[in-house]
């Protein structure tokens, strides 16, 4: 289906009569205008989108044209004032095809003429901080973003401008601009490479300048956005990242906070291509991926909140980015649950025939609200590079997610957290993923780069809630041998009361063999869900296996006794990101074999009891050290440290009490787990039993080898038999 599909989406592209389309054709088409003109007053939602739109195209119409000479990186004045003369640009565009204004118009075309006077006296940007420099902006990833907004602009004011002056603008600007993003220059032609690249730049080189081919009419360079550079479709092209970047489950594989950035140019040039080529059915295309891609966006996040897998920051389902995505999905899909996400979170619309469908089925009450599940997302073009797996829990009155990631690499900004583990509960995040270490677009901070710690530190594993081992990153940090490299995942099921994902991993650490396997148990005497987290590590040589939790909230207890640093403390290692966390206290346990740490975040507490010998270490750990610029954010983790050949990390985490300030009100604050015993746990089981403060009891079977058919185990003379991966007794 795949190669015909990409086959009659060539013969649609060799056989279009560019020149016989109509304008606007892009974001806009005339049938769409003609809409929305006669739909105003008849919708407040969009009437307001409608009215936005106005009024920043009005503060453009009484603002000056400044277009200064490139300078500053992300933050910094040039940097802000050419993005703002963008949207300028895209708004006034819009604003004529809605009213008829011709100052509007007028005011793009003013603009154009500027930057095409700019344009060729332009050099690389003075800040040299990529590989891809761009010339307005610091890397040619924001060239792109501006192409695809002022092409949009074009296409809105394109009949207006005298086919002279269009001439004139396309041969000494447009062209020139969209062969440097497609080639870049002698000196440098590494946007080439990022124009052919499987990656979220590459899928904005390709929109901008097919968005601006379909504008000019220009069938060379559709068919280059569309097929790469080469126009084969094997070496580059929108075509190509749609079958690679995506998974069949529509997972991104730099993870859900790049997919929320890539899926705006690649929903964007999909609507496009819909619009000039709408016998190629993009919208279908790979068992209608996007509309995959879109779904698993609804999925990867809490209470809004994109989760956080590799380089990502905090965004939410209300980012202009989704915005988009949203609008121009539902009006190929008609997913009633992105009415949820528009009606909820959004409450804005983007001005086009999709965005004003989506505010009037709003308005018609046609939203259905997101139906969260528990799901395993597969990673690689064939889902064959593991996975993300998702554990929700089924109870009305419980908010949860835990995520296992188990994936490839990520491309570019991917980390090295082989079997990583969140949880997110109670509207909070209380196990987290660091993300990146970036302040988006403030100059102070490295010119709103990602800042030196985000290799040094956020990249690193000790950054994230899985093992380090011997003080070392997985892959030893090394990009190339990671991504040659997944992770396997051995097992997902989601039942209503019991959920488990494990997952393998053995190239990450040479000689040490992994596996990590987490229950979502809904134990009928608890008040919320537990959750059982068994990290199996074999190898033929002592290492030292680290395993923190990075945590939110504040430690309230623990029960062994520890030594608190007061006046002077030291950091956890000097290399590897150990050098940024400073140890603040450390003990051991050689009064019990279970050792349990308990912390308080938002209203409720959170236990993590650990079966444990007096040869562990337990080290309580704060992010900030070696950090003069204080790039780091100042978490808090509870480590575990081994010495061992063969190890196995066995701990529950459990949820449980109030602590209501409001009414001075604390209740059940202790955990209800009383002992955490491995009873066995060798190549083919794990047997686990979970003792009670009340005097029951679960003991949870694992098969580590074999799935499927019936295993037996016999322990301290009893006998343990069930068939499939898992039982709980």
């Amino acid at each position: 289906m795949k190669k015909l599909l990409t086959t009659l989406v060539a013969l649609a592209v060799a056989s279009l009569a560019f020149g016989q389309r109509q304008h606007p054709c892009l974001l806009l088409t005339p049938d769409g205008v003609a809409e929305m003109r006669a739909a105003l007053g008849t919708n407040a939602d969009f009437d307001a989108s409608v009215a936005e739109v106005i009024a920043e195209a009005d503060r453009g119409l009484a603002e000056p044209i400044v277009v200064p000479v490139p300078k500053d990186g992300g933050g910094g004045y040039t940097h802000e004032k050419h993005k703002d003369n963008y949207y300028v640009m895209y708004y006034c565009g819009i604003a004529w095809q809605l009213t008829g204004n011709e100052a509007y118009a007028q005011k793009v075309v003013d603009m154009l003429d500027a930057y095409a006077a700019l344009y060729p006296s332009l050099g690389f940007h003075p800040v040299t901080l990529s590989k891809t420099p761009g010339r307005i902006f610091w890397q040619t990833l924001n060239e792109c973003v501006w192409l695809v907004h002022t092409s949009i602009a074009y296409d809105c004011v394109y009949d207006f401008i005298a086919p002279e002056k269009r001439e004139q603008l396309e041969k000494n600007f447009f062209r020139p601009y969209a062969d440097f993003v497609m080639n870049g220059t002698k000196e440098n032609p590494a946007n080439n490479r990022t124009f052919n690249l499987m990656h979220n730049h590459g899928t904005w080189a390709t929109a901008s300048v097919g968005m601006l081919g379909m504008v000019m009419g220009d069938e060379d360079i559709v068919k280059q956005a569309l097929y790469g550079s080469d126009k084969t479709g094997k070496n580059g092209g929108y075509i190509m990242q749609l079958d690679n970047l995506l998974s069949p489950d529509g997972y991104y594989t730099e993870g859900a906070y790049y997919l929320r950035y890539a899926i705006w140019p690649m929903m964007l040039f999909a609507h496009c291509i819909e619009n000039n080529l709408p016998e190629v059915g993009i919208f279908e295309y790979r068992d209608a991926i996007l509309s995959k891609a879109a779904n698993a966006l609804l999925q990867l996040n809490y209470n809004g909140v994109f989760m956080k897998f590799n380089d990502a920051l905090t965004k939410q389902l209300d980012c202009q980015e989704l915005l988009f995505a949203v609008d121009i999905a539902y009006g190929a899909y008609k997913n009633p649950m992105l009415l949820d996400v528009a009606q909820k979170f959004q409450k804005k619309f983007i001005p086009c025939d999709a965005g004003y469908e989506v505010a009037r089925d709003v308005a018609a009450g046609k939203a259905e609200p997101i139906k969260y599940e528990s799901k395993l997302y597969r990673d690689g073009a064939d889902g064959s590079q593991g996975g993300i797996g998702v554990i929700r829990s089924t109870r009305p009155d419980v908010n949860s997610a835990l995520t296992l990631k188990a994936t490839s690499h990520g491309l570019s900004h991917g980390h090295y957290d082989k079997l990583v583990i969140s949880y997110y509960d109670n509207g909070n995040v209380v196990l987290p993923d660091y993300g990146a270490s970036r302040f988006l677009n403030i100059e102070a901070k490295y010119k709103g780069h990602y800042t030196r710690e985000n290799k040094k530190y956020a990249m690193q594993t000790i950054a994230h809630s899985t093992v380090s081992v011997d003080g070392k990153s997985h892959f030893d940090g090394n990009y190339n041998e990671s991504s040659k490299h997944h992770s396997d995942v051995y097992h997902f099921e989601a039942v209503d009361k019991l959920s488990v994902m494990s997952a393998k991993e053995n190239a990450a650490v040479k000689g040490v063999k992994m596996h990590r396997t987490v229950i979502y148990d809904d134990v009928e005497w608890l008040q919320y869900p537990l959750i059982v987290d068994i990290f199996r590590l074999e190898s033929e040589k002592e290492h030292t296996y680290d395993l923190p939790f990075w945590y939110s909230g504040h430690m309230v207890s623990l029960n062994f006794p520890y030594t608190k640093a007061l006046t002077s403390m030291t950091t956890l290692g000097v290399d590897n990101g150990y050098q940024y966390i400073w140890v603040e206290a450390e003990g051991r346990n050689e009064q019990t074999s279970t050792s349990c740490y308990t912390f308080l975040e938002g209203d409720r507490f959170y236990s993590i009891s650990t079966a444990t010998t007096p040869t562990t270490e337990m080290k309580m750990l704060r992010l900030g050290a070696n950090d003069p610029d204080y790039n780091l954010r100042p978490e808090g983790a509870y480590m575990l440290r081994q010495k061992a050949a063969n190890h196995s990390f066995v701990s529950t985490i459990e949820s449980h009490g109030v602590y209501n300030l409001q009414v001075e009100k604390t209740a059940n604050a202790k955990a209800s787990v009383k002992e955490v015993v491995v009873l066995v746990d060798n190549a083919k089981y794990t047997v686990v039993r979970v003792d009670f403060v009340g005097g029951q009891s679960r003991t949870y079977c694992f098969a580590n080898e074999q799935t499927e058919g019936k295993h037996k185990v016999q322990v301290d003379g009893k006998t343990y038999v069930w068939e499939g991966a898992i039982s709980v007794k």
